[in-house]
């Protein structure tokens, strides 16, 4: 509204974003970020280094993010805004360490979506070892399937959020069907398997 003597009040826009993902695309999609590339290359590299005991430093581990849980929980609830953790630590530290903190959490995600690439690229390798491949076709080969793969899920961010949400629905309903296949099928073979026997062997 007009002021006295012609001056006009500062208006202030203010921006939201559209909520277009339901319960599930959110909880799918913080399922598959937690579960997804880790849980298929990790593991391996683990077992090199701790031997059997690498199932005791996972339930270190588990109760290690307990805490970190706990708050994201307390401050979402307290603090129901878009942004996350940016949010979170701008309102508590000031706008700089809310944006370092932001601009970190995106270079981790991105970060591990190029891994999860690479991996999907490996494990191509795995699925045809007898295909007749140089070791650098090979290499060429798994970074043109990370590209391709990292070009695809960007473009479908970006055409549409609630396609997104929907296909990550899928992955998740069958990478859960897949774990619960190969734990189902494993489990009669565990004390039998003679990984188990020394389970400190590494240290």
């Amino acid at each position: 509204m007009p002021r006295r003597g012609g001056a006009s009040a500062p208006v202030e826009a203010r921006m939201s974003l559209k909520r277009k993902l339901g319960f599930w695309d959110v909880f799918c999609i913080a399922a598959g970020a937690m579960i997804s590339s880790g849980l298929f290359v990790l593991p391996g590299q683990a077992f090199k280094i701790a031997g059997p005991a690498v199932v005791i430093s996972y339930a270190l581990a588990a109760l290690m993010v307990v805490p970190a849980l706990l708050s994201q929980a307390e401050l979402a609830t307290a603090m129901p805004r878009s942004g996350g953790s940016y949010f979170f630590i701008e309102r508590s530290m000031g706008a700089l360490p809310g944006t370092l903190a932001g601009l970190a959490n995106w270079l981790s995600i991105a970060l591990k979506a190029a891994f999860a690439m690479i991996g999907i690229g490996a494990f191509a390798r795995l699925i045809w070892p007898d295909a007749a491949l140089s070791e650098g076709q090979w290499e060429w080969l798994i970074k043109a399937v990370a590209i391709g793969g990292c070009l695809v899920f960007t473009a479908m961010n970006v055409l549409s959020v609630k396609v997104t949400g929907r296909v990550q629905v899928v992955l998740v309903i069958a990478l859960l069907a897949a774990l619960g296949l190969f734990v189902g099928a494993g489990l009669g073979h565990v004390r039998q398997h003679p990984n188990f026997d020394s389970l400190l062997a590494a240290g």
